[in-house]
């Protein structure tokens, strides 16, 4: 099958809208002279060349389309045969008229018909190689946009599959402590675990989530931590719901344990936590409480800021006083 062939109502406009454009003058000269008599025949004349160059155009349109990948002498000799046919056979039926209704001699009108058929012809090869090579650039277009898509997907697959594993190790610790302590504690805590790995899992194919699901997700991965530091940390969700907000999956986690990474933690000095929503951003931030002679890499915000570009086309934004980390985590506009 053809890929590139039109519609048949593409080439039906193309045809009756040439016809008109080539066909005006002398249906309009035609016209004037409908008053002198021969009514009938002046006007079967008009109304014969118009469907004639409807039926030339679209002949020649669809041929072209047809026989595109041919080589170029089989097409040009293809379109040299359908001319010579085309124009014997417009000249049959226009001949009787021609010789009924006007005194100028038959052979002007003759060349008149074979230069508007060769006219035509032309127009309609440079017509559908024109059209196909805007169909060759739609498909290149959509499969670039197809390829880096594919492209953008595994890139953010990969920057995921980089922080997904090791945050499950300490909460194992905590349950296995759990479990000899309160079963009926620990039962709760299994349910948030798979829960959290639910989530997780789920993450792996996709590039963008639910505002309220990540946030969902954020309260079940504090769940976990709480267990484990209890009075030593709290959180604080301070959002409404939001409709078609989206996010990149597992932002929130990388950021709490970011928290918990770099913060010292003691009943005296909690650390809180607060997720808010503002001019586009997720907005998670925290008390200040820095370790001593900490190295950090940064390699988790760096991560985070390279899957933003790629799906939401902004950075995240990073502010910090003496008291307060902040961490502003772009919407992603486009579901992906």
């Amino acid at each position: 099958m053809n890929t590139y062939f039109p519609p048949k109502k593409y080439i039906l406009t193309y045809s009756l809208t040439g016809s008109l454009l080539s066909t005006i003058i002398p249906i309009m000269v035609a016209i004037d002279h409908l008053r002198e008599g021969q009514f009938l025949l002046r006007f079967m004349d008009i109304s014969a060349l118009f469907l004639l160059v409807v039926s030339v155009f679209y002949l020649s349109f669809w041929l072209n389309i047809k026989y595109y990948k041919s080589v170029k002498i089989k097409l040009f000799l293809l379109n040299f045969l359908v001319l010579v046919f085309v124009s014997v056979l417009s000249i049959s039926i226009h001949f009787p008229i021609w010789k009924s209704t006007s005194h100028i001699p038959v052979v002007f009108y003759i060349r008149d018909e074979i230069v508007r058929n060769i006219t035509i012809f032309i127009v309609s090869w440079l017509a559908a190689k024109f059209y196909i090579r805007t169909i060759e650039n739609q498909q290149i277009k959509t499969a670039l946009n197809e390829l880096q898509n594919e492209n953008l997907s595994n890139q953010v697959r990969g920057l995921m599959q980089q922080i997904n594993p090791h945050f499950f190790f300490n909460t194992l610790n905590t349950l296995s402590g759990l479990v000899q302590e309160s079963p009926e504690k620990s039962e709760v805590f299994i349910d948030k675990l798979s829960q959290v790995f639910r989530y997780v899992l789920k993450m792996q194919e996709n590039s963008s989530v639910l505002v309220s699901e990540e946030l969902k997700f954020a309260e079940d991965y504090f769940y976990l931590l709480k267990m484990r530091f209890a009075d030593k940390i709290f959180l604080e969700i301070q959002i409404q719901p939001t409709e078609n907000a989206y996010v990149a999956p597992l932002c929130t986690q990388l950021l709490i344990e970011n928290v918990i990474k770099h913060n010292r933690m003691n009943r005296q000095f909690p650390v809180k936590i607060e997720i808010e929503i503002a001019s586009d951003y997720l907005i998670i931030s925290n008390t200040l409480y820095p370790q001593k002679n900490m190295n950090s890499t940064g390699f988790g915000l760096k991560n985070l800021n390279k899957r933003c570009e790629l799906l939401a086309g902004k950075s995240i934004v990073v502010e910090q006083t003496e008291t307060l980390f902040c961490v502003k985590v772009p919407f992603i506009k486009n579901k992906t």
